[in-house]
């Protein structure tokens, strides 16, 4: 027993010797100082998983804030703070209209990770499927926009993702801020699923969805195999059946040239997430690509509501602006916070959530993706 015991404590010894030793390799790279606003309304889990991989990237990439310390995903944010979920008791982060001039001059970038908000039953009694539940906090308001066209007159990086559109934010704010970053939003949203039979497991469609087709389209749900459900912005919602009128139901995420050219570019990959499907504004760059896998039977359905199959995923707003729009919820990963700050917690973190599907697209796009963002950045500011 007392040789196992010695051997437990070498092998740990090593190990904590090892992570010590990444850690070490990690601190002394040179850091990077970048003050970013990141605003997340989101916030139904005390663990922010809405910008908690953002944040992660941030430590990992040794990008620290204006007084050189490491980034903490649950505090360096702007939008709802989740204190005593039981009691219902929250805090709210918001900037005021006579600070917008103010903080767009102090931060160097901004980056809305979500924009779409609390919801009583979601936030409180963790239950995302009821449909009637009443707003807490959220959508874009003028405040929000007002700060991002500020950071881009003054040349700023300004980054937005998915759910800046659609309800709660009101028609005029959705108009300035497609305008803002030169898309224009069909008023769709759609995500894959894996198991079109499964209810509130978090994996299958809510019952609302199911309530909602069937009372619109005056049939079942479909019951069997993979699909991706589309809901409008007006509360139409349609679903494409794999094999039937999908060859393959995941959402493909292909980087186009643009990105290809740059030093250790995102790869393609499949999109698990949710999408906004928008057009790309006269003079703007479509960096990356979403691609549904239709039969001529999903294209005609998609026809009939006026959608493409393959619209943009990634868009530069104009050449000389750092504006980018990014069509899908791509901040939220599952990561380990712990990992980050370790040489090489890249390799780490992958294994720790080897079984996700989401692996892929955080490792081999989302990572290169805002690597690749910042550091032009940074270079042109220099």
């Amino acid at each position: 027993m007392k040789k196992i015991a010695l051997y437990l404590l070498s092998v740990i010894t090593f190990i904590l010797l090892i992570v010590i030793g990444l850690h070490l390799a990690w601190y002394f790279q040179k850091p990077k100082t970048l003050n970013i606003y990141i605003l997340d309304k989101t916030v139904t889990q005390t663990d922010r998983v809405e910008h908690k991989s953002l944040v992660w990237l941030l430590n990992h990439f040794r990008i620290v804030g204006p007084d050189g310390g490491s980034y903490n995903h649950k505090t360096d944010y702007w939008g709802f703070f989740p204190i005593v979920v039981n009691h219902q008791l929250f805090d709210i982060k918001s900037i005021r209209l006579n600070e917008v001039d103010a903080y767009a001059a102090v931060y160097d970038a901004a980056y809305y990770a979500d924009c779409y908000g609390v919801y009583s039953y979601e936030w409180y009694k963790n239950d995302s499927h009821i449909s009637n539940s009443s707003k807490v906090y959220g959508g874009l308001n003028q405040n929000d926009y007002l700060l991002l066209k500020r950071m881009k007159e003054l040349d700023k990086l300004i980054i937005g993702e998915y759910n800046m559109f659609s309800s709660p934010t009101n028609a005029l704010i959705r108009t300035k801020t497609e305008e803002l970053f030169n898309v224009n939003w069909t008023g769709w949203s759609g995500k894959y699923c894996p198991n079109l039979s499964t209810i509130n497991n978090g994996k299958g469609p809510a019952e609302w969805m199911i309530k909602l087709y069937e009372k619109q389209h005056q049939k079942p749900w479909p019951k069997q195999g993979s699909g991706i459900i589309l809901i409008s912005n007006d509360g139409l919602i349609e679903v494409l059946e794999e094999g039937t009128e999908l060859t393959n139901a995941r959402v493909k995420l292909i980087a186009e040239n643009a990105m290809q050219q740059w030093k250790n570019a995102p790869k393609d990959v499949e999109f698990y997430g949710w999408f906004d499907i928008v057009m790309a504004g006269s003079g703007s760059e479509t960096f990356a690509t979403f691609k549904l896998q239709t039969t001529e039977a999903g294209q005609d359905k998609l026809n009939a509501i006026g959608l493409p199959s393959q619209f943009p995923a990634v868009i530069k707003c104009t050449p000389d602006k750092f504006c980018y729009y990014f069509a899908g919820d791509f901040a939220e990963n599952n990561v380990s916070m712990v990992t980050s700050k370790l040489k090489g917690g890249k390799t780490f973190n992958k294994l720790i959530h080897l079984s996700s599907p989401k692996s892929p697209f955080f490792n081999d796009f989302y990572l290169p993706l805002i690597n690749n963002i910042i550091s032009h950045y940074a270079e042109k500011q220099k």
